[in-house]
């Protein structure tokens, strides 16, 4: 009877120690985890070009049975401006540009010097003017009518280490798209995008100027180079920063 009592006193000191682990070991119910809170949307960062430090070059070449008696152009776009507006996705970036026609220099010699040797031939002041009253005429770029020439990016997307920005240019009253290349440094206080590319007169609904029945005529095929400083505009906020 004794041995009884003694199994049972251990039975319920086991039992007891069991009830005591297992209320030790049991986890606390789990509450539902806060939600984290939602990102802060960037604001959108805002940019003007700097006319003065920026550079929009226009490659110009000869064509036809006559070519050898043309010459290649240099025409260098200035007073150029517009907006850079980038926000906090970089595939939706925004740009506007214009420049008057007028303004479009021709053949400046430092800068035919620095295209290599398709263009070192040596215009004389004549021949510049005749080239540039031909380009602004009613045949061509129409200044006095049509007298500037706009570029709005639709969109821009990402294609291995570069941009590619889907550009409508407006041209008299023509409207076309390009696609051109972009490669964006950006700093916290500027951007810096530039590329080339090319681009046909009829793309830009104009006929290359020719004479001689078309011997001697403007080529079809433009190229296009350019560097383009975006400074921050004041009030923006803190601008984007690439590596």
């Amino acid at each position: 009877m004794r041995a009884a009592r003694v199994r049972a006193v251990r039975w319920t000191a086991l039992a007891s120690a069991l009830l005591v682990a297992a209320c030790r070991t049991l986890p606390a119910p789990s509450r539902p985890a806060a939600p984290a809170p939602a990102a802060e949307t960037a604001a959108p960062q805002h940019y003007r070009i700097d006319a003065a430090a920026s550079q929009v070059l226009i490659l110009v070449y000869r064509d036809g049975p006559m070519a050898r008696l043309g010459h290649n152009h240099v025409l260098s776009v200035h007073d150029l401006s517009g907006d850079v507006t980038v926000p906090g996705d970089l595939a939706h970036a925004s740009f506007s540009l214009q420049f008057p026609v007028e303004s479009i220099a021709i053949d400046e010699p430092a800068l035919r010097a620095q295209q290599g040797e398709d263009f070192q031939a040596t215009l004389d002041a004549a021949s510049i003017a005749g080239t540039r009253a031909h380009m602004l005429g009613e045949q061509q770029l129409d200044a006095a009518q049509f007298p500037t020439i706009r570029l709005d990016c639709e969109q821009l997307r990402a294609d291995g280490e570069r941009w590619v920005a889907s550009v409508r240019i407006r041209v008299r009253d023509h409207d076309s798209t390009a696609e051109v290349p972009v490669t964006l440094q950006a700093r916290a206080e500027a951007l810096t995008v530039s590329g080339d590319f090319d681009l046909t007169h009829a793309q830009l609904g104009l006929t290359p100027y020719s004479v001689a029945l078309g011997a001697l005529r403007v080529a079809q095929t433009i190229h296009i180079h350019y560097r383009l400083l975006a400074q921050r505009a004041a009030g923006s906020g803190a601008g984007l920063q690439h590596p």
